[in-house]
């Protein structure tokens, strides 16, 4: 985990700065805004940074899901060519391949699939389904939140701490299908007459840990890396929000809120 300090080199002409990583020592926490809570109560315990619009990466995979399952009736959703030029993903959706929405969400939440994603939203109006994403994250409590695109892979996708918490709130008490699926470690899509078998892998960091209720994952070179965790601590649900974490330091910084968090006895 390195940040960049400028130090001075002479040169014949003038000074100048050149930036030098210098290591962080390894109890701080990297995200430029974090927030822990009670997703039951809305106790907020640990928070620094939050009322901050920051770009949220595939954590906006979440309203994806929320609103393809409020809005759409089950349809086949089809992988097209275009969807599948978006960033490379790990789900290995191809074009032509044909999916209900069910299964495409498995991907879509776990694997992170970007190529899901674009085939959800493009499936009918991708321009009405982005609206819908803007004013549905309002109505759930997220009023700095904005969706330029239905992946995360565009940087004006944001949202701040409190915003995430909401969201984390609405999913809790609202939507346990959504995070039912984001708590699966792993699931095989079968092979049928419209698409190929797919194995599809969780990408949090903390899937089988037996206290973890759901969450998300994001990560791009504007955001960051960005994390929602829901974890089960001494029987109460309990929200781990980081945003714009180093590169490979979201579960560090989650893991030091955690201990932060059991440290106030609560």
């Amino acid at each position: 985990m390195i940040s960049e300090e400028p130090y001075i080199v002479a040169t014949t002409s003038a000074s100048i700065l050149i930036p030098v990583p210098v290591p962080k020592p390894h109890n701080q926490i990297s995200a430029s805004a974090y927030l822990v809570g009670n997703v039951l109560t809305g106790k907020i315990y640990l928070s620094s940074n939050v009322n901050q619009a920051l770009p949220v990466a595939s954590m906006s995979k979440l309203i994806t899901a929320i609103v393809s399952t409020d809005t759409m009736s089950p349809t086949t959703i089809e992988v097209t060519p275009l969807e599948t030029e978006v960033a490379s993903d790990t789900s290995n959706l191809l074009s032509g391949e044909k999916f209900t929405l069910k299964e495409i969400l498995q991907p879509l939440l776990l694997s992170s699939s970007n190529v899901a994603a674009e085939a959800i939203a493009s499936s009918s109006n991708r321009n009405a389904f982005m609206g819908l994403m803007s004013s549905i994250a309002c109505e759930i409590g997220m009023p700095t939140a904005y969706f330029a695109d239905p992946s995360g892979i565009d940087p004006h996708n944001e949202a701040s701490a409190n915003d995430m918490f909401a969201l984390a709130q609405y999913l809790y008490t609202s939507r346990p299908d959504i995070l039912a699926i984001t708590r699966t470690p792993h699931t095989f899509i079968a092979t049928t007459t419209d698409h190929g078998s797919h194995v599809v892998d969780s990408t949090h960091p903390f899937i089988k840990d037996s206290r973890f209720i759901g969450g998300k994952t994001g990560r791009t070179p504007e955001a960051g890396e960005t994390m929602l965790t829901i974890f089960r601590i001494a029987n109460q649900p309990i929200a781990f929000i980081v945003l714009h974490s180093d590169i490979g330091e979201r579960a560090h910084d989650t893991q030091l809120l955690i201990d932060a968090y059991t440290a106030l006895g609560q």
